[in-house]
């Protein structure tokens, strides 16, 4: 009897998971000649007062995509990094984020790596005009 639930419940997963990312709206924050930055306006989910969880997406040019291969090591396939989907907590009132998971794709969306974070970085200042900054200002509404 447990077989079928387990089932129906990894199915409702698959379907789950399918429409979230079918309803993903990507902002473009900037672009320069590494890559283009987007967050996910409807990824955009509070986790306690003061607190949100944002998606973001970075796509590489072909440069770009050398340089975070000199800092992704043991990627399988590397040739195939396309892009870079970030998770990062923000603390709107103290203005400081950090990175919990991130999960690189090929121009397929196939997952290369995917890694949870969450329990090995710390909440750091997020300086003003950056990517992260802009970030918190556009999801950070009263």
């Amino acid at each position: 009897m447990r077989l079928p639930l387990i089932f129906f419940s990894l199915l409702a997963l698959i379907f789950a998971s399918r429409a979230a990312a079918a309803d993903s709206d990507w902002v473009l924050v900037d672009e320069n000649q590494y890559s283009a930055f987007f967050y996910d306006r409807n990824g955009t989910t509070p986790a306690r007062d003061g607190m949100i969880q944002v998606r973001t997406r970075v796509v590489y040019t072909e440069q770009g995509r050398k340089e975070a291969l000199n800092v992704l090591h043991g990627l399988p396939e590397p040739s195939r990094l396309y892009e870079s989907r970030y998770m990062y907590q923000i603390d709107c009132v103290e203005k400081e984020g950090r990175l919990v998971g991130v999960t690189h794709f090929d121009k397929n969306g196939a997952i290369l790596r995917s890694s949870d974070l969450g329990d090995t970085t710390v909440l750091e200042y997020l300086p003003p005009g950056s990517r992260m900054a802009i970030v918190a200002e556009d999801n950070c509404k009263p």
